[in-house]
């Protein structure tokens, strides 16, 4: 791999899927991320590792200048804090890594290929000795962004090439699974589906679709998500935040609402903060804009015993954060206006959830042009309190 370029970025995927990780490496002068060969002893806990790894990064690029995008196998915040913990121990800043679900690895390796590839359902195969894990992706185009959904892994159970049968009973899954609906494109992983021990299954799957060998899947994909061509599509999951999030202000004499938080983060990663001068009624209006479809939902916090000051003289502190995909906890905070108003260390507390009548089907997305559910909004009482 190339030495990075003063001022371009080292991103590593690393993959801890499993026991051992898997890293791919990627800066600016690169099309595509390369992987790393490492050796590991066994067993190797993971501070050991994530040494390995940072020691390995930094013979390509400065340590300041690397970003590392772990895929983990739980995405729980216990988990999430352990491998962050372990990976800063090991002399990694917190501001350089960034976690990632398997999943959401798999939506940006297969949306960074070309077109033709994502037209319609793109599976991954993982071929294992008596299984083959199968990953489905699906686009829906009809939205704006496109909305990306991976859906749960299945396990076909095929057996082992010695008990014999395997590549009947893949074709008869591909079969299964690959009628009706098209599907465009298969990456497989863990094997290089030889005619001789393949070849039923071989012609089922190459049948009209494009199908590729391809390796490190999850940690090229944990790359290709840290790049700074701008994403098209928006990918949502359990873990996705499904709102825009903002705030009612007024520029230049115009309302207009500023964005706090963007939907397609993951909802615990959710902490923003802005300063911004109360103007008018002491309100704070909140607007929950639904990726999947339908009108804003507007909510407000009334800020009571504000003390009275003049037009555009006091100063307040928005901070918000999630403590669920659809609970949304908002903090203000007084902050004065100078030496002339000082802050009176008042602050108000709220927590807002969006629901829906019906069940939200994650990572579905709905036409534009059609109408959506109707939601609902909790929250909004009035409340104040003292520092």
């Amino acid at each position: 791999m190339k030495l990075t370029k003063e001022g371009d970025l080292l991103i590593a995927g690393i993959d801890y899927r499993k026991e051992v990780p898997v890293v791919c490496c990627m800066t600016g002068q690169m099309q595509e991320p390369e992987y790393v060969p490492m050796e590991f002893s066994r067993p190797c806990g993971k501070n050991a590792c994530f040494r390995k790894i940072l020691s390995t990064l930094k013979k390509y690029g400065a340590k300041e200048k690397i970003r590392a995008v772990l895929v983990l196998p739980d995405m729980s915040e216990d988990s999430i804090r352990q491998y962050i913990q372990e990976a800063c121990q090991a002399g990694f800043d917190r501001e350089q890594l960034k976690v990632i679900s398997e999943a959401e690895s798999i939506a940006d390796f297969v949306m960074r290929q070309s077109n033709d590839i994502w037209q319609h359902r793109v599976y991954v195969l993982g071929f294992e000795p008596e299984t083959v894990r199968a990953v489905c992706v699906r686009v829906n185009k009809r939205t704006s962004p496109m909305l990306v959904q991976v859906e749960e892994p299945e396990s076909w159970r095929v057996g082992t090439l010695l008990e014999g049968g395997r590549d009947e009973k893949l074709a008869e899954y591909i079969g299964d699974h690959f009628s009706g609906e098209p599907v465009s494109a298969v990456f497989l992983t863990g094997t290089d589906l030889n005619a001789a021990d393949y070849r039923k299954s071989r012609e089922a799957l190459c049948y009209r679709r494009r199908v590729f060998l391809a390796e490190q899947i999850c940690a090229r994909g944990a790359c290709m998500s840290m790049t700074e061509e701008k994403r098209q599509y928006l990918f949502l999951s359990e873990q996705t935040l499904l709102y825009n999030v903002a705030v009612r202000s007024r520029r230049g004499g115009k309302e207009s609402l500023y964005t706090l938080a963007e939907a397609g983060e993951n909802w615990y990663e959710v902490h923003k903060e802005q300063e911004m001068i109360l103007l008018g009624d002491s309100v704070l209006e909140l607007a929950f804009q639904p990726m999947l479809g339908g009108e804003a939902i507007r909510a407000g916090m009334r800020l009571n015993d504000i003390p009275k000051r003049p037009e555009g003289a006091t100063r307040i502190l928005v901070e918000l954060h999630f403590s669920g995909p659809a609970q949304c906890e908002v903090r203000v905070t007084d902050l004065g206006f100078g030496e002339l108003y000082p802050a009176s260390d008042l602050y108000w507390m709220d927590t807002f959830t969006l629901d829906k009548e019906e069940e939200t089907a994650y990572g579905a997305g709905s036409d534009l042009s059609e109408p959506a559910d109707e939601d609902r909004i909790y929250g909004g009482t009035d409340r104040s309190e003292s520092l």
